[in-house]
């Protein structure tokens, strides 16, 4: 007779939400230092005792995954040691089940006609749009949910009414997300729920703003819907763990790729951890991979707990193949939105800049040429560089400040012309266009990704009473001035105010100025897709009115020929991102956008050679001659 195979007891620890692996008896194969090892690999945190791993339930449900189907060819079996495990593994392995089938063929459980009769009669009296229904079919479908519509179809209104269907006696809904998404969860419910709405269905978010006792105090207070930031959940993470452990909740994370980093980031290791605890997840993003493949693979991670989806993305799988019929997206061709315009201008560099930006750029070569040949990399002062370039295309009297920082050899006839340059030529550009722009009756909104960039726009448009967004604007009523919704109410009922300048990481989420603004112009782009989908979709979006054209300005640093231009170099990486975004999402609209940065002109000076660049350096350095010198 052939031994029995090797048994490996699971216990849950639901006072740490951790599991313990218990090895029972001697391995006759590798499979114990085979999950010690993938324990190490998968960057847990992790204790290894005598028999023993311990660590996250997540982590426990990742390695049952991943090795049960392997169990006769290891010789082993899994077994739960207690209650909690038995019944967290059944579940779980229901769940592993029902996301393996719907990868290929979502069956849908629920007609679009018996959603809308349910949604009556719960007391939503909001119309739901095809799309909506669509999406919300399939959520219903699913056991959790992933909509990575584009910001204005909805994503809000979908998920309340997912809420009302799925709702369960004493169940509490919980949405965590920025604060630039909480006027949207403000409004809801009076916008889709009437007052009278049976079952407390009308019942308003409580906004979470406080810590301690009085955090645990509002979640005790009987109240079943809450918003909360992210910011404060990683402040609070032991009160709202407790919690999440003790009531049925519902989890919805509002712009999610914000988790992106995973165990590599605070905010993502602690909901990693949470994931197994909700009944039911939700995630609401319309950028889920703003940067590469691996940005989803934490979100999947969260969404099903072991199901090995994020494994498969970390090994090289397409995201497409790996989320198959596992989401939802509402297009802009879904809205039945008319394409925006997009125009690309050049602008040539003034003398001081263009010399500046050799110099610079002579310094970020010099220090990633480092990478490979001693081993050494200076990522950070790399990382600073870039940050440089992208300072000195669009205002190079800021970029001055951070190169005496880093205490950057730099002559003083080149510092002398820079300073009496003044604003860039790419500033007046844009500053220009926005007053043209305004002469029409036209508001425009002005985007850049430096906050002393936007102070010195709104001196330079002074005269168009401008508002600016920025990280430091506080949140506010909209009553005061001073405040974010303050300033955007200044923006949409002063007929004087006729530009809003603004940092796109700020003010590109959950604000809309479709209704009075259809110009936009980027006096310069960071590498983030995020930034720039979302930023143009405060002026593209659901509820456009007819027949309106919607423009966008990109302008662009004309760099001299084999010096290089960082505003290519953002462009070009733009397009590789939204290439990888549009074939996971299967959009038209991102290729349309990708398209557009693939066929525009390289902002490239070509009657300029490298050779007149260090000309221009010597002679502001006064090593060399001026041409009419030269010519006396």
């Amino acid at each position: 007779m052939s031994a029995d195979p090797v048994t490996i007891g699971i216990q849950y620890l639901p006072g740490k939400l951790s599991g313990r692996l218990v090895l029972e008896g001697s391995p006759s194969t590798s499979v114990w230092e085979r999950l010690q090892q993938t324990v190490i690999n998968l960057g847990f945190d992790y204790s290894f005792g005598p028999g023993s791993i311990e660590l996250s339930w997540s982590g426990v449900l990742t390695l049952i995954g991943q090795f049960a189907p392997q169990q006769k060819h290891l010789d082993f079996r899994f077994s739960p040691r207690d209650d909690d495990a038995r019944d967290k593994i059944a579940a779980f392995v229901q769940q592993f089940k029902q996301v393996q089938h719907s990868k290929g063929s979502l069956k849908l459980r629920i007609t679009p006609e018996e959603i809308e009769e349910r949604l009556f009669a719960s007391g939503f009296t909001r119309e739901l749009r095809p799309f909506q229904l669509r999406d919300l079919q399939r959520l219903l479908s699913l056991e959790n949910g992933a909509n990575f519509s584009v910001p204005g179809a909805g994503k809000t209104t979908v998920t309340l009414a997912l809420h009302l269907l799925t709702r369960q006696p004493n169940q509490v809904l919980l949405v965590i997300g920025p604060k630039a998404s909480f006027p949207a969860w403000r409004e809801v419910v009076s916008e889709c729920v009437r007052e009278d709405a049976p079952d407390g269905n009308a019942e308003p978010f409580t906004f979470l703003t406080t810590s301690g006792e009085a955090l645990s105090e509002a979640l005790r207070s009987g109240a079943t819907r809450f918003v909360l930031s992210y910011d404060l959940m990683i402040q609070t993470s032991e009160i709202i763990t407790e919690f999440m452990s003790q009531h049925p909740v519902h989890l919805v994370l509002d712009e999610a790729h914000r988790m992106k980093a995973g165990y590599g980031s605070q905010r993502g290791s602690l909901l990693l951890n949470l994931a197994p605890l909700p009944i039911r997840r939700d995630i609401l993003t319309g950028t889920p991979m703003p940067q590469q493949p691996s940005d989803i693979q934490s979100q999947l991670d969260f969404l099903w707990p072991g199901a090995g989806l994020g494994l498969q993305i970390s090994r090289g799988t397409a995201p497409r193949q790996v989320l198959g019929e596992l989401y939802v997206r509402t297009t802009k061709q879904d809205l039945n939105l008319p394409e925006p315009l997009r125009h690309f201008r050049s602008v040539p560099m003034a003398e001081g800049q263009m010399a500046l930006y050799g110099i610079v750029k002579h310094e970020f070569l010099r220090q990633v040429s480092t990478l490979g040949l001693d081993g050494r990399f200076d990522a950070p002062a790399a990382r600073r560089s870039v940050m440089r370039l992208l300072q000195l295309s669009a205002n190079p009297v800021l970029a001055l400040r951070s190169i005496a920082d880093d205490a950057i050899k730099m002559d003083s006839g080149i510092l002398e012309q820079v300073i009496s340059e003044g604003p860039s030529t790419k500033m007046r550009a844009v500053a220009d266009h926005a007053r043209q722009l305004a002469a029409e009756g036209k508001k425009s909104v002005v985007w850049t990704i430096f906050t002393d960039t936007i102070q010195q726009m709104e001196v330079m448009l002074a005269d168009l009473n401008p508002v600016s967004l920025y990280g430091a604007v506080p949140s506010g009523e909209p009553t005061d001035p001073e405040t974010r919704e303050g300033r955007i109410r200044r923006f949409h009922e002063d007929p004087s105010c006729m530009v809003m300048i603004a940092n796109p990481a700020a003010a590109g989420e959950g604000i809309s100025l479709h209704k009075v603004c259809h110009d936009a112009i980027y006096l310069d782009r960071s590498y983030v897709t995020t930034h720039y989908l979302q930023s143009i979709d405060r002026i593209h979006r659901l509820g456009l009115p007819p027949g309106v054209e919607t423009n966008i300005y990109i302008y662009r640093t004309l760099a001299p020929m084999g010096l290089g231009c960082i505003d290519h170099s953002v462009s070009h990486r733009l397009r590789q991102k939204l290439r990888a975004l549009q074939i996971l999402l299967d959009d038209a609209d991102l290729h349309r956008i990708a398209l557009d940065e693939e066929n525009s002109e390289d902002p490239i000076a070509w009657d300029i050679s490298p050779d007149d660049v260090r000309d221009l350096i010597e002679v502001l350095e006064g090593r060399g001659s001026l041409p009419d010198e030269e010519s006396e």
